[in-house]
C-alpha cells in the first residue's frame, strides 16, 4: 500500500456506501494497517474562485460523528492532507471550505463524511489441528478470528511424506471449518495456512501429524499435534456437566486464591498475568485423565446433563497448576455452549474442573484445595532432543549388520516414539527402515539387504506424547558394499613355444 487511501469529494458530494442512523449515506470504510496516510481531495476551481476560498479544512471524528475536531488546514490548491492517527480505530473525515467572508461550507455544526478509515494493525488469529481419522485419511480443522477478517484470503496447503511440493487444499472460504483427504504413503503430513484481514495483516499457522497409510492405530495410541485431544470423550460427571476433551483462545485470569478455596478474579491477557513460581511436579493421578497438546490455546469440551426447567445461567471453568492444591476460577463460558476456549501462558500441566449454575441459581460447590481435577492437559511445545550415536558396522560375515544407537531426552515420550529412515542423499527422499517402535534399549540392529545404495545416510525421528517430533541424522554417508567380486574359468590357453 502506498498510503493513498481515498479521495474526499469537496464539491461533488458524498461517496456511496452504508447509511448512518440519521439517514445520511456514508462511504464504504477503507481498511489499512498504517497510522500515517495521505488524503487527496477534489475541488471545483470555478466554485472555489467564486466564493473566494481561503482554505480547506480537514475535520476528524473518532466516535462515528458524535463529535468532530479540526485536524489540518490547507490552501485551496494544497492537493492532499497528511494525517497521522493516534492508534487503531475508526476515523471519519470531513472537509470544509472557508470562504473570503470567513464563512464555512458546510456551515458550523454540520459535517458531511467523505471518508471512513479503519486503522487495524492487529494480526488475525489462525488455529489449525490435523489428525488421522481412518486408514490413510487426514482431517484438518481450522479456525480464524479477527474483527475485520477477509475470509477470501484463506489459503491452506499440505505436504505429504512422499512429495516435495506443497499441494493446495480446495476449501470454501470460511472463518472455521474442516476438510479431509487421502494420502498414499505413511509418514509426516505437514499443513500450513494463512489468512489476512481487510487491512492486509497476515496470520500464518503450521502443524503436522504422523499418518499411517496402511494401518489405523487404536484410538488411545493416536498422537494428534496442535490442539486436538487424542482420545474419546469420557463420561465423568462434574457438577451438572460432563467434561469432554478437545483443544483455542481466551486469556487465563490473574488468580486470586486463598487457603479456603477459589475466588473470582478479573480477566487479564496472558502477557499481563503476574509471574508465579513454577508448580511442583504433579503426583500420580489415579482419578484424572491426562492429555497432551502442542498448543497453549485449546478447547475444554463439555456436555450439559440434568438441565432442569430453569435452564442454565452460567458455565464456570476452574483451573489448577498443581493437581488441585490450589484452584483458580478461569472464567465463565459466554455462550454456554461447548467447547470452552482456553489459553495458558506457558508449557506445563493444567488441571480443569467445570461447574454449571441453573437458572434458579443452584450449583455444585467450586473445587476446594485437595479436589483432583477432572482432566489434566499437558501443554508441550518442545520437540524431543535426540542424539544419533556412531553407527557400528559388523565385521566378517556380519558386515551388512548395522547397529543404530541413540540417546533421547524427553519428559513425555509416546508409546512408540522411534522411527528410522535411510536415504542416498541428505536431501532425501527418505525411506523407512522401521515403523514407529518402542524405545527399549536405545538401539536397533538393521540387516542391510540387496538393492540398497552403496552409500546412504541414516535418520532417526522421535515423537513425544503431544506429537512434537525431533530428528537427527548421520553427517557422513555409511558405506555398505554388498557386491561380491567373482571370476570363473572360461577356457584353457596353451602358451606358444618359440623355436630356438
Amino acid at each position: 500500500m502506498d498510503g493513498r487511501l481515498g479521495t474526499l469529494a469537496l464539491i461533488a458530494g458524498l461517496l456511496l456506501g452504508q447509511t448512518s442512523a440519521w439517514g445520511a449515506t456514508l462511504p464504504k470504510p477503507t481498511h489499512t494497517s498504517k497510522t500515517k496516510f495521505r488524503i487527496p481531495f477534489k475541488f471545483d476551481a470555478a466554485a472555489l474562485k467564486k466564493m473566494s476560498a481561503r482554505e480547506i479544512q480537514l475535520h476528524v471524528s473518532q466516535n462515528q460523528g458524535e463529535t468532530w475536531e479540526l485536524a489540518q488546514t490547507l490552501l485551496p490548491d494544497g492537493g492532499k492532507f497528511e494525517y497521522t492517527c493516534s492508534g487503531e480505530g475508526e476515523y471519519w473525515f470531513s472537509v470544509k471550505t472557508l470562504d473570503g467572508q470567513g464563512q464555512l461550507h458546510p456551515p458550523r455544526g454540520s459535517y458531511e463524511t467523505g471518508l471512513i478509515v479503519v486503522v487495524d494493525n492487529t494480526t488475525p488469529m489462525l488455529d489449525m489441528s490435523v489428525q488421522q481419522t481412518d486408514v490413510g485419511k487426514v482431517q484438518l480443522r481450522w479456525r480464524a478470528s479477527d474483527t475485520n477478517l477477509d475470509i477470501n484470503t484463506l489459503k491452506l496447503e499440505y505436504l505429504a511424506a512422499d512429495s516435495k511440493d506443497w499441494q493446495s487444499l480446495d476449501v470454501a472460504p470460511r472463518s472455521r471449518g474442516e476438510t479431509s483427504w487421502m494420502i498414499g504413503k505413511s509418514g509426516v503430513v505437514s499443513v500450513r495456512g494463512s489468512i489476512s484481514d481487510l487491512a492486509g495483516n497476515v496470520a500464518n499457522a503450521r502443524t503436522q501429524a504422523d499418518v499411517d497409510a496402511a494401518n489405523y492405530p487404536p484410538l488411545k495410541q493416536r498422537q494428534i499435534p496442535q490442539g486436538k485431544i487424542a482420545t474419546k470423550p469420557g463420561d465423568e460427571d462434574v457438577g451438572r456437566a460432563t467434561i469432554n476433551s478437545s483443544v483455542s483462545t481466551i486469556a487465563i485470569p490473574d488468580p486470586v486464591v486463598g487457603e479456603e478455596g477459589v475466588k473470582d478474579s478479573p480477566h487479564k491477557l496472558v502477557s499481563q498475568r503476574r509471574q508465579t513460581t513454577e508448580a511442583p511436579p504433579l503426583p500420580h493421578r489415579s482419578h484424572s485423565r491426562q492429555r497432551f497438546v502442542t498448543s497453549r490455546q485449546f478447547h475444554v469440551g463439555y456436555k450439559l446433563d440434568d438441565v432442569g426447567p430453569s435452564g442454565v445461567s452460567a458455565v464456570e471453568l476452574f483451573i489448577t497448576e498443581d493437581n488441585g492444591r490450589k484452584w483458580y476460577k478461569y472464567g465463565d463460558d459466554p455462550d454456554q455452549k461447548s467447547p470452552f476456549d482456553v489459553e495458558v501462558p506457558r508449557d506445563g500441566e493444567y488441571g480443569f474442573a467445570i461447574r454449571v449454575r441453573s437458572g434458579a441459581g443452584l450449583s455444585n460447590d467450586p473445587p476446594v484445595p485437595g479436589d483432583p481435577p477432572s482432566i489434566v492437559i499437558a501443554v508441550d511445545q518442545t520437540a524431543p532432543e535426540v542424539e544419533l550415536l556412531p553407527i557400528q558396522q559388523g565385521k566378517g560375515a556380519n558386515f551388512n549388520r548395522l547397529t543404530i544407537r541413540w540417546k533421547v531426552k524427553e519428559d513425555h515420550p509416546s508409546d512408540k516414539p522411534i522411527s528410522l529412515y535411510y536415504a542416498s542423499s541428505r536431501t532425501g527422499p527418505w525411506e523407512p527402515i522401521s515403523g514407529w517402535k518402542e524405545d527399549r534399549n536405545g538401539e536397533y540392529e538393521w540387516i542391510v539387504g540387496q538393492g540398497m545404495p552403496f552409500q546412504f545416510y541414516v535418520r532417526i525421528m522421535v515423537r513425544d506424547a503431544a506429537g512434537n517430533i525431533g530428528k537427527a541424522e548421520t553427517s557422513q554417508p555409511i558405506s555398505v558394499d554388498l557386491s561380491r567380486p567373482s571370476a570363473q574359468i572360461m577356457d584353457v590357453e596353451t602358451p606358444t613355444i618359440s623355436p630356438r
